[in-house]
């Protein structure tokens, strides 16, 4: 049996893993959490960024195993299980590093994929698609109304131009959206000619304000990543040194 500084170590593994054990169910409860919530702004993220709370889904649960087998194999010191865990824990960790690494690359690419995913919804607009769900939502969400401006409306969607001199935006872009419009059940009368004198609708278009919003969030699920990412590096070497100890009693036995 391991003794003296050995047993600390015994004990801290399993602390450390109980509360691996929790953070995983957290990752699991945070990316349903934002799926629920926020999963019609993804359908403007391309694939790239709208799988992110499913990965989150995925890693919290493999997390949560992990942490089990940490749990059970530091507390009998079984040698091949707290070998798994830290073989597994450091899988998860590469495969950290490498979603950290490719969300870095794709950042520049936002801006791009929105504009692109959200003039695609315009130019296909229909009452009863989930894009109009979507785009409602985040019109609504963000006060704020076409692509890059108001304009967009009429300039690029058929359906709020229809011959050629109609300057109809969607009731989602009117003022009194945020408390009065339903995305379940819109009305678009107040958007009806409302492009003319701008009046009684928002003005500043919803790409930048997405945009923002999306940079903000990834910069605070990048730093409890990087968080994660320490505490598992001291969780393997707990492992690694737990496991020296295990070998070296059974080499005496």
């Amino acid at each position: 049996m391991a003794q003296g500084s050995m047993q600390c170590i015994k004990y801290l593994l399993f602390a450390f893993n109980l509360i691996f054990w929790i953070t995983g169910l957290a990752m699991i409860g945070v990316g349903a959490t934002v799926k629920i919530a926020f999963g019609d702004y993804f359908d403007f993220t391309g694939n790239a960024f709208a799988s992110a709370p499913v990965f989150l889904i995925i890693l919290g649960v493999f997390v949560s195993i992990i942490g089990f087998l940490g749990c059970f194999g530091a507390i009998r010191e079984n040698y091949c299980m707290v070998t798994t865990f830290a073989v597994l824990l450091s899988l998860i960790f590469i495969l950290e590093i490498a979603a950290g690494i490719t969300g870095y690359v794709l950042r520049n690419d936002i801006e791009n994929v929105i504009d692109t995913a959200m003039t695609d919804f315009m130019m296909k607009w229909e009452n009863t698609t989930k894009g109009r769900l979507a785009f409602d939502g985040v019109q609504k969400e963000f006060v704020c109304c076409g692509v890059k401006n108001y304009t967009d409306w009429f300039d690029k969607s058929p359906n709020f131009n229809p011959n050629g001199t109609s300057r109809n935006v969607p009731g989602s872009c009117c003022k009194n959206a945020k408390t009065e419009f339903d995305v379940k059940n819109p009305d678009d009368s107040c958007g009806v000619g409302a492009g003319a004198d701008q009046t009684d609708i928002n003005t500043e278009g919803c790409l930048n304000k997405l945009e923002d919003w999306l940079a903000h969030n990834i910069l605070i699920i990048g730093g409890a990543g990087i968080g994660i990412a320490f505490i598992q590096v001291v969780g393997i070497i707990f492992a690694c040194c737990l496991m020296r100890s295990i070998k070296q009693e059974y080499e005496v036995v």
